[in-house]
């Protein structure tokens, strides 16, 4: 008598047009190979679900495409050693990548109109309320000693009528914009005056205040910065209902309902 094996599907994922399902075996390989269970679970799950939702958006991802992410910069030995070392079948990984490029897709048609839906009208209203000036800058004259004792006796130099110039001092414009603690001394210090920091004397002999940045370029720094915002909540948005959605089209085995990944059971009613 000839006995086949029979695959226990570990969990099933079904909607109009689509069917897929997560078998039992690959959980197992893949958490032999060191990945904790539940985490290879809900991948396994996951890439089903961007399966269906590849298919409802007609989004279509051909075996040449598949295959070429996989081969792309591997050689067949390479790739078997790959397979090897995560534990992988070679139909595991073309699902893999095929669930890659197909979630890549799915986050283009989200954000592309996302980024769009930003108007000149807010585009101008956000530079209105919060506009960009260039950094303010001060030029200084700065030694720097090799001790602080040293330093003291460059002050009183300074002090007793040498000039900082006269000592060797560069000269040289910064911003208030490093965490160095020299520079927030120099950005603390009164105009024209000989200070001594630590092994450093300097004087702050200009300020120049920031100025406005062009228009166009304040309009299209805000424009960059309100699209990057309105696709991130696209994309919060689709996934909350995505995973909603294709949770509640999952059907899982009685060793996983109780993962997340998995529907919850009724109030009141056990998990199995």
């Amino acid at each position: 008598m000839i006995k086949f094996a029979v695959l226990a599907v570990a969990a099933t994922v079904a909607a109009p047009g689509y069917s897929a399902s997560v078998q039992d075996a690959d959980v197992d390989r893949l958490t032999k190979a060191g990945n904790e269970r539940a985490l290879v679970f809900q991948t396994l799950v996951e890439e089903t679900w961007v399966g269906g939702e590849a298919r409802e958006r007609g989004i279509v991802v051909t075996d040449a495409d598949v295959n070429e992410s996989i081969n792309e910069g591997r050689t067949k030995k390479q790739l078997s050693s790959y397979l090897r070392r995560n534990g992988l079948t070679l139909n595991l990984l073309r699902r893999r990548a095929r669930a890659s490029i197909e979630l890549i897709e799915i986050r283009n048609q989200i954000t592309e109109p996302a980024a769009k839906s930003v108007t000149p009208d807010q585009v101008k209203a956000y530079v209105d309320a919060n506009p960009l000036t260039t950094e303010p800058t001060r030029t200084v004259r700065i030694v720097r000693a090799r001790s602080r004792a040293e330093a003291k006796r460059v002050l009183a130099r300074v002090r007793a009528g040498t000039t900082l110039k006269a000592l060797g001092a560069e000269t040289g414009e910064v911003t208030n914009t490093s965490e160095d603690r020299v520079f927030k001394a120099i950005f603390r210090a009164p105009l024209n005056r000989t200070i001594r920091y630590g092994t450093y004397v300097f004087k702050v002999i200009k300020e120049t205040p920031g100025k406005p940045l062009p228009r166009a370029q304040q309009e299209a720094q805000a424009w960059e910065r309100l699209s990057t915002e309105a696709q991130a909540r696209a994309l919060e948005v689709f996934l909350a209902q995505f995973t909603e959605k294709w949770r509640a089209r999952t059907s899982c085995a009685p060793a996983y309902a109780a993962h997340p990944s998995c529907p919850k059971a009724p109030t009141g009613v056990p998990a199995p």
